[in-house]
């Protein structure tokens, strides 16, 4: 597995949804992080937190407010809100000559997006949704629905389509007979499988899994987890794994970002953030998870989380530091110093 190189490179990623005349909700804020080949990169967070948003944003179904987003150093996607605010003050302020070349940029970004999706570089990218049901079209056959990413792309060959959809099908361990039937025919550990094949055919070199065992019975969890565990050992497939399961992505991943509220808050390796977590979030979301043992779970504390408590950002803004090497946590300048002394107590430990 080859983890020397970046292939996805999310540069201060930020989503606003409308609200209503003038208002927006912020779904993704100021979110930067590197996912190296060859990797599975983990993301939790409770519901809402902006993870689902993050993963949709990469595969471009959601359009950037702000930041860039580069697979293989190709610029995919690039927010055009934010940057157009900026360039208005700018403007205003008379600072002519600054707006100037921030719009030129702009422009310049919006057309490299434009070139590489018409190219087809985004098909290197696929996703396999929560919801296995209602991901795929109830009135399309399961060779319809695999083959249907080769049709697009302008392949009329039926005998090679054939064979890539039977393939597709052995590899995730369904049989040549499913290709005619229809999605509710299926239970949804084999739905989830069909959505896998889906990406298969496309020869994805990155796949971005939104929560796909969460609707799942826990054997059929194991299943489909170690399905693509299979895919990054024998494809080196790269794997973004969106999930609130902290138990499966511990297992599963190599890096794990924890995100609240859409800000990412701490990003370590699995073995590292789970061992030593520096944010209070982290903390509380590492509490929460149960302990199969009846006696150490009457014993287990959760540790709350109300950030008005435990943060002051009243003057001093938190952004992303880095507390040892490759721990990263989102902290301001008062916390950063005392998250570098527990970092060095651990250390004469």
């Amino acid at each position: 597995m080859d983890q020397s190189s970046t292939i996805l490179d999310v540069q201060h990623a930020s989503k606003l949804f409308p609200l209503k005349l003038g208002q927006y909700t912020r779904a993704v804020n100021d979110v930067t992080f590197k996912v190296n080949r060859g990797e599975v990169f983990g993301i939790v967070g409770e519901s809402g937190c902006g993870k689902t948003s993050t993963g949709r944003c990469i595969i471009g179904l959601h359009e950037l407010s702000g930041g860039d987003i580069f697979y293989d150093d190709k610029r995919i996607n690039t927010g055009a809100m934010l940057k157009k605010k900026e360039i208005k003050r700018l403007r205003r302020e008379g600072h002519t000559d600054e707006a100037r070349r921030l719009a030129e940029e702009l422009k310049i970004a919006q057309r490299e997006v434009k070139e590489n999706r018409k190219a087809g570089v985004l098909n290197d990218i696929q996703m396999i949704f929560q919801d296995p049901v209602s991901s795929l079209d109830p009135r399309m056959t399961v060779r319809e629905i695999i083959a249907e990413g080769l049709i697009i792309q302008g392949v009329k060959d039926k005998k090679y389509i054939d064979k890539q959809v039977y393939d597709a099908l052995e590899y995730v361990r369904l049989v040549k007979d499913h290709a005619n039937r229809y999605p509710h025919e299926f239970s949804g550990g084999q739905r989830q499988r069909i959505g896998i094949a889906r990406a298969l055919v496309m020869k994805a070199k990155v796949l971005i899994a939104d929560e796909p065992v969460s609707a799942l019975d826990v054997s059929i969890q194991a299943q489909v987890i170690n399905l693509l565990d299979q895919l990054r050992e024998e494809q080196g497939m790269t794997i973004l794994f969106i999930a609130h399961d902290l138990s499966v992505v511990k297992y599963f991943s190599d890096r794990i970002a924890v995100m609240y509220f859409g800000n990412m808050v701490e990003l370590a390796s699995s073995d590292d953030l789970f061992a030593h977590p520096f944010h209070p979030y982290t903390q509380s979301l590492l509490s929460s998870i149960p302990v199969p043992d009846p006696r150490s779970e009457r014993k287990r504390k959760r540790i709350p989380y109300v950030p008005e408590l435990v943060h002051d950002y009243s003057v001093d803004k938190p952004t992303l530091h880095e507390i040892r090497p490759n721990h990263w946590v989102r902290c301001n300048e008062a916390e950063l110093q005392r998250y570098r002394a527990q970092a060095e107590d651990l250390l004469v430990r």
